[in-house]
């Protein structure tokens, strides 16, 4: 897939009044859009963008936690390289952001536009915009524990 086409499958889900499901959506990577009957969670929302089904039959996944491209399995694959994705130094268009589930809280994904803008789904944009998908500065993935990954064949 091209970073082009990534980006404009993350872009075009914003205006589509996804709300906020967790463990929903990005199941159907064919589908116009990422929810499942309208809802969708952040992980569900970025594998679709990436044009892959959020549960994956890949090695390091299926014995990670049976085949889920979920938040702590990302951010494991990215600092480990070990699985569909690589660490990169910092923020570039279409690249993952991802900090881990910590301390009994959710981890988040999203795909970066640009070193200013990240797309992502989800509860708190759901909550403020009544749309789960949002365009927004990178600042609640200011965290230490945040890494930025590459999809392996991604152009």
């Amino acid at each position: 897939m091209q970073v082009e086409a990534v980006l404009a499958r993350a872009r075009v889900a914003t205006g589509q009044g996804i709300r906020y499901g967790l463990g929903k959506g990005g199941m159907n990577p064919g589908s116009p859009t990422p929810g499942s009957g309208g809802r969708c969670d952040c992980t569900g929302f970025a594998a679709w963008s990436l044009g892959f089904s959020r549960k994956l039959d890949e090695s390091f996944y299926r014995h990670f936690n049976g085949g889920w491209f979920e938040t702590t399995a990302v951010w494991t694959d990215i600092g480990a390289n070990v699985g569909i994705l690589e660490s990169i130094e910092g923020p570039r268009p279409g690249a993952i952001v991802v900090y881990p589930d910590h301390d009994g809280h959710e981890g988040h994904i999203g795909i970066m536009l640009n070193a200013n803008h990240v797309v992502h789904c989800s509860m708190g944009n759901d909550r403020k915009f009544g749309n789960a998908i949002q365009i927004t500065d990178p600042g609640v993935f200011q965290t230490p524990a945040t890494r930025f990954g590459w999809l392996h064949g991604l152009v």
